[in-house]
């Protein structure tokens, strides 16, 4: 007589009791599709600009820029008001009302006719992203327990690699699909964004049929922001580590803001200086931003196996350096459309995940037991902080210099994070404490 299933195992992870099949292959799902959608907004957003808006190429950087600085606000408001609303009302509940929101802003998105247009907007798509994403790191919490949890990230993680790369290639390849069938670019805009729509209310649906009803009995624990920062500062003059990881946090966190606003645009303005068509700039625009995305997608596992060897210090310096000249290589690229630009933004690729990862253990080792959370909470703040800083000053650094400059600014501070590493852990090297990991 066979075996019965262990009820509460899901392949190789062990989860909580009360959770299902359905509810695993429901939080699986999101993690697909949830950064792919996210993502979608920086794909179109260079389109909008020159289709609704006729944003000169000149000025796109700054106006991304803008967005990117009223994006980032409503974040930091969102985050901690959609994970209070999901301990009260249940993860489904804000889930499926994240999706909404978002498929609202998608709606809404390319309607716009101004700037102030467009950044109320991005407000409406930023409650959507905000709800949605917190809610996906919490439920993947709750379904699964503590010894598995290293596991259930890394598949995450290449679900949401996969989901960007593919919504990435399918949505921006609409609107020149569209515009060859006979719609204007405007349009053609139009009618891509309401398909993503569409698939924001089938994730919608998704969520509200498949996650877990109720309210979990063991909640996230959210620190206030006060008790973050009083907290985050003073483990940060305890432990010179815990300064290199907000540090790192800052700089990660913009690292990937960078991307996936600046390298589409930088394409899509290249494909128009070249004479393309709009809807075809946006199609060729892409091209940077997936190879990237495509080259960090698999890297991780590399750099997990390194981090788990080496000392903490040792394997930041060498995840920051490698961001830094990945990003640093971007000085030489010419036409980021041209075949020789490709292995550079393979680079830029590796180096963006490398740093974020490698930020993550540092903090993850050294944030104390008493006060994790809010250190952890710190250390967030440090990298919101950070994309909204590099993400409107690359903006003005795209305009103003050159399109590669944003990347240049970010190749430096990695370089500054990593050689601040070895510093720290040649001067720890003389003392006992220097030889622990």
């Amino acid at each position: 007589m066979a075996a019965p299933k262990n009820p509460e195992r899901f392949g190789i992870l062990a989860i909580e009791p009360g959770v299902r099949a359905g509810h695993m292959w429901t939080a699986l799902y999101a993690a697909f599709v949830n950064i792919g959608l996210a993502t979608t907004v920086a794909v179109m957003t260079p389109y909008v600009l020159s289709a609704n808006l006729g944003v000169p190429l000149d000025r796109q950087g700054s106006v991304l820029g803008i967005l990117n600085l009223v994006n980032e606000v409503a974040l930091l408001f969102v985050f901690g008001l959609a994970g209070a609303l999901a301990d009260r009302v249940g993860r489904r509940a804000v889930y499926a009302i994240g999706f909404l929101a978002t498929a609202a802003g998608y709606l809404l998105f390319p309607l716009a006719t101004n700037i102030w247009d467009l950044s109320l907007y991005k407000v409406v798509y930023a409650i959507g992203i905000g709800a949605t994403t917190g809610m996906l790191s919490t439920i993947l919490a709750d379904y699964v327990k503590a010894r598995d949890r290293g596991k259930i990230v890394a598949l995450s993680g290449i679900l949401n690699g996969l989901g960007v790369v593919i919504l990435a290639l399918a949505i921006g390849k609409l609107p020149a699909v569209f515009v060859g069938q006979g719609m204007d670019e405007r349009t053609a805009g139009q009618a891509a964004l309401a398909i993503a729509a569409a698939l924001c209310l089938v994730s919608a649906a998704v969520m509200w049929l498949g996650l877990k009803p109720g309210v979990a009995a063991r909640t996230v624990e959210r620190p206030k922001l006060s008790a973050q920062l009083g907290v985050g500062v003073a483990a940060a003059k305890s432990n010179p580590r815990i300064v290199l990881a907000y540090a790192s946090a800052f700089v990660a966190r913009g690292d990937l803001a960078i991307v996936g606003a600046y390298a589409i645009a930088w394409g899509k303005k290249a494909a128009l200086e070249n004479g393309a068509s709009l809807a075809d700039a946006l199609d060729q625009g892409r091209i940077p931003f997936i190879v990237a995305q495509s080259a960090a997608l698999l890297w991780p596992v590399v750099i997990a196996l390194m981090i788990d060897k080496a000392h903490r210090l040792t394997a930041l310096a060498a995840c920051m350096l490698l961001g830094a000249v990945g990003y640093l290589a971007t000085m030489f690229i010419d036409d980021p459309l041209s075949k020789a630009a490709l292995p550079l933004f393979v680079l830029l690729g590796v180096g963006q995940i490398s740093a974020f990862i490698g930020s993550q253990a540092l903090i993850g080792k050294e944030a104390p037991e008493e006060g994790r959370g809010a250190v952890i909470g710190f250390f967030n703040l440090c990298g919101a902080f950070g994309i909204l800083v590099l993400g409107t000053l690359g903006g003005v650094l795209f305009d103003v210099i050159s399109p590669a400059s944003p990347f240049v600014l970010v190749g430096i501070l990695n370089a500054a994070v990593g050689f601040g590493c070895i510093y720290l852990r040649l001067k720890e090297a003389k003392s006992p404490v220097g030889q622990e990991a």
